[in-house]
């Protein structure tokens, strides 16, 4: 083998350095190959000795080169060489050589082999006479499909990331699934769809999946995926049905006839989903039931072999296209980060694309999984689980449990496991779980500031070190620490012992689990309570009412742990939304997700008539948004708008509080006249927009969850009003960290972070009222900052109609 073909002169000049560094101990390198494979670049991995091999996986990409030298000389491989460029091989379809010091001779392990990638030509289902119009009589060319089908092929074909928005109208579901699919069957890979609302899942299921499987040559198999929470544990029903593990004393009679109706169900469902119920289960129920990774006995379960998750699981491999959404994709990804991105214990089987449909909501989502938190609400329920010392029991402490269990098996040391727990744990316990309480409770009055409701703020040291209440504070927190750690020290002893016990039941492993929990619990507390890394954000959320408070540290950047877990595993991606672009660039998006890498890029407007199916209308005559005249000036107005409509209109604000004020200042007056009105919160979104339909004079009050994902066809939605533009609130202790990072950095945040979140969500809300080549209707906007300020502009040419007219109040409505 000739090391100059394999390795270039500057990478090979880069190694011998390293290994001089090294005093010419073992080096390992990630090498970068170009087209033609030769490795053109190096990154020191790890450094290492003849007597150790570091864990290096989880650093390299797909198809590229582990590189390390053998300092004696002798480059023949030992075991774990072998097993290390086995592993990659297999995994990531990578090489590894085996080099001397001075870089004159190699060995590849595994030769780098160039990757088959199927082209595939989509053209044939969209043109105009093409395989879909074929097929579905009514289908409807449109040349915007055909684009954003083309721009996904390229990038497939080429191994390239792809950011695609695609206006209302575009057909964009079937415009990546079918390139995505015809990719996976030619080149024999698996295929992840993201979306972000369960109304999208639905329509690839019912609607576009359907399509495609008429029209597509190949045959392959689609599965929706589900949390391990959805699927019933059988050792849990079995230790259920023992009646030991509950004391039905304090239960409602409705949770006692689910409780037996789930017993039953157990008994003959096969797959153990609980989709299958005929009723919503009482999540309170349910929990005595579901699967949950943490808890789970793994290879030792006595019923691992019908385990309804892991058949799932098996599901989930055999299965081509997997549809998932955003929370369950990165709650995948954040276990890959931890374990590296090809690993069997993740919740999706290993893919080789992800179709993000949505893309606008992965940044908020990514941030919130690869956060640490810490509430009182966690605490308290952990340590329920171990011992109950609340004053309705339903739910036997794990204490209580263990000791039965070892009672029941006659245990050789009962008697002193018993003795422990009654005269020692369960006092240290109730200190740790009062102590636990008053710290909470602390943090609440510090922080709630009398308010009601939800009140969050940031924790800074500099700031909090001079706040009157923080020396008693960080008393409380030293005194529930030291408690904790005086309580661990017993509990591990007692785990000692009660491991030496048969274990049959499981309920000695729930037992250590969930002390597991309690560990990792104070594990997020003790981080987020250091607030020593400076790449967090830390704050605090309470409310008094509810009685919680929340600890968190969330990431300022998510760039580096995506790039670190997805980009540099995964090729293929598509990212598509309505709203990722501000104006035709995607500059924003990529920096808001961290991708550096040249990606294929489009943009790509709405078939709709926006000039001859919208109007906007914007009152000058109306204050600005922080005029305490505000709500006055538009209150009247906004019931004139709905008289005009008939009803069918969406009130859209930025806040609750705003929001409940308006809906209570018109609701009687307005259902004195016949209107149905419907506020966010009253039920789950999808059943206040079913009945919104269904009513012949609706009104929705709605927030931030009703600018996007909701779909109201036809003459049911002929109105909606915007009454602020959507900036996210400033003092966000989230929100704010950003703002001040990037005044730091010497951007200006107003322009690079606000101005721009605020133009996606604003598209979204006018994105509300078109849904259908036949839709027709007026947009009312009565934040005259659009008018009045100079990024006004902005937000007024993200608007897709040229018809915005600028009048008064009196002129809108009746002239």
């Amino acid at each position: 083998m000739d090391i100059n073909e394999m390795i270039s002169s500057s990478a090979r000049n880069a190694m011998i350095k390293a290994i001089e560094e090294a005093e010419g101990n073992e080096v390992f390198f990630r090498g970068i190959p170009d087209e033609d494979g030769v490795v053109e670049d190096v990154v020191v991995l790890a450094r290492g000795n003849k007597h150790s091999v570091p864990a290096i996986m989880n650093k390299m990409k797909r198809r590229e080169v582990i590189i390390h030298n053998h300092p004696s000389g002798h480059l023949y491989p030992s075991d774990p060489d072998v097993a290390i460029a086995s592993m990659y091989a297999n995994q990531k379809s990578g090489a590894s050589y085996i080099i001397n010091n001075d870089l004159t001779d190699i060995y590849a392990i595994v030769e780098l082999t160039p990757e088959e990638n199927v082209a595939i030509d989509i053209k044939p289902y969209f043109e105009r006479k093409g395989m879909l119009s074929q097929a579905f009589p009514e289908f409807e060319y449109r040349d915007e499909q055909l684009q954003m089908a083309s721009v996904i092929e390229e990038g497939l074909n080429v191994g390239k990331k792809v950011i695609v928005e695609a206006g209302t109208g575009t057909g964009k579901t079937l415009a990546y699934l079918l390139p995505s699919i015809e990719w996976a069957i030619q080149n024999q890979k698996k295929v992840v769809i993201s979306t972000n609302t369960i109304n999208l899942q639905e329509q690839l299921l019912n609607k576009d999946i359907p399509i495609a499987k008429r029209v597509i040559q190949g045959d392959f198999s689609y599965l929706l995926v589900k949390g391990r929470g959805n699927y019933l544990c059988n050792r849990k029903v079995m230790n259920m049905a023992s009646g030991e593990t509950v004391d039905f004393e304090d239960f409602t009679q409705s949770q006692k006839e689910q409780f037996q109706a789930i017993l039953r169900w157990s008994a003959k469902t096969k797959k153990g989903d609980k989709g299958e119920l005929p009723f919503e289960v009482d999540n309170f129920v349910w929990e005595f039931f579901h699967s949950e990774s943490d808890m789970c006995s793994g290879p030792k379960c006595p019923y691992k072999g019908e385990c309804f998750f892991l058949k799932s699981r098996e599901e989930k491999k055999q299965a081509d296209i997997l549809i998932t959404n955003h929370h369950m994709y990165f709650a995948d990804l954040s276990i890959r980060k931890e374990t590296g991105f090809n690993t069997e214990y993740a919740i999706l089987p290993d893919y080789d694309l992800v179709v993000f449909d949505e893309a606008h909501n992965i940044e908020k989502v990514a941030r919130d999984y690869f956060s640490y938190e810490s509430s009182k609400y966690s605490f308290t329920k952990t340590m329920n689980q171990i011992y109950n010392t609340g004053k309705k029991r339903k739910k036997l402490g794990s204490y209580q449990l263990l000791l039965n269990y070892l009672k029941n098996i006659k245990f050789d040391n009962y008697k002193d496991v018993e003795r422990l727990i009654a005269n020692d744990l369960t006092e240290r316990h109730i200190d740790l779980q009062m102590r636990g309480g008053d710290y909470f409770m602390r943090l609440i009055d510090a922080f709630s500031r009398g308010q009601k409701g939800n009140v969050s703020a940031r924790l800074r040291p500099e700031e909090l070190e001079h706040a009157p209440f923080w020396p008693d504070l960080k008393e409380a927190e030293e005194e529930l620490l030291l408690t904790y750690n005086s309580y661990m020290k017993k509990v591990r002893s007692l785990i000692r012992v009660v491991k030496e016990a048969d274990d049959e039941s499981g309920i000695i492993n729930d037992f250590t689990k969930y002390i597991d929990r309690l560990e990792a619990f104070f594990m997020n507390f003790k981080f987020i309570q250091e607030m020593d890394d400076n790449n967090f954000i830390y704050w605090v959320s309470v409310n008094g009412v509810k009685n919680n408070a929340k600890l968190v540290a969330t990431p300022l950047k998510i760039n580096d742990e995506l790039d670190k877990s997805l980009y540099i595993n995964l090729d293929h991606i598509v990212f598509t939304s309505a709203t990722i672009a501000i104006g035709d660039d995607f500059n924003y998006f990529k920096e808001s997700i961290g991708l550096t890498e040249e990606t294929l890029e489009r943009v790509i407007h709405s078939p709709f008539d926006y000039d001859r199916q919208m109007r906007v209308y914007i009152p000058s005559d109306v204050p600005l948004p922080n005029d305490k005249n505000f709500t006055y000036e538009i209150k009247d107005f906004i019931k004139e708008l709905v008289r005009r409509a008939k009803g069918n209109t969406f009130i859209l604000f930025t806040s609750y509080s705003s929001l409940n004020y308006m809906y209570y200042m018109i609701k009687d007056e307005l259902e004195e006249e016949g209107y149905d009105l419907f506020i966010q919160g009253m039920a789950p979104r999808n059943q206040i927009v079913n009945m919104y339909k269904m009513s012949k004079k609706p009104v929705l009050f709605g927030t931030d969850s009703f600018w996007e994902g909701v779909d109201v066809k036809g003459d049911k939605l002929s109105s909606v009003i915007l009454v602020k533009l959507p900036f996210r609130v400033p003092s966000d202790p989230v929100v704010e960290a950003i703002i001040e990072n990037l005044n730091a950095e010497g951007k200006n945040a107003f322009l690079e972070y606000q101005i721009p979140e605020s133009i996606i969500k604003f598209k979204q809300g006018i994105g509300r009222l078109i849904r259908s080549k036949d839709d027709r209707g007026i947009i009312t906007i009565l934040d005259t900052r659009t008018i009045k300020k100079r990024y006004g502009k902005l937000f007024l040419d993200a608007i897709p109609t040229k018809n915005i007219l600028v009048k008064t109040k009196n002129d809108i409505l009746y002239k």
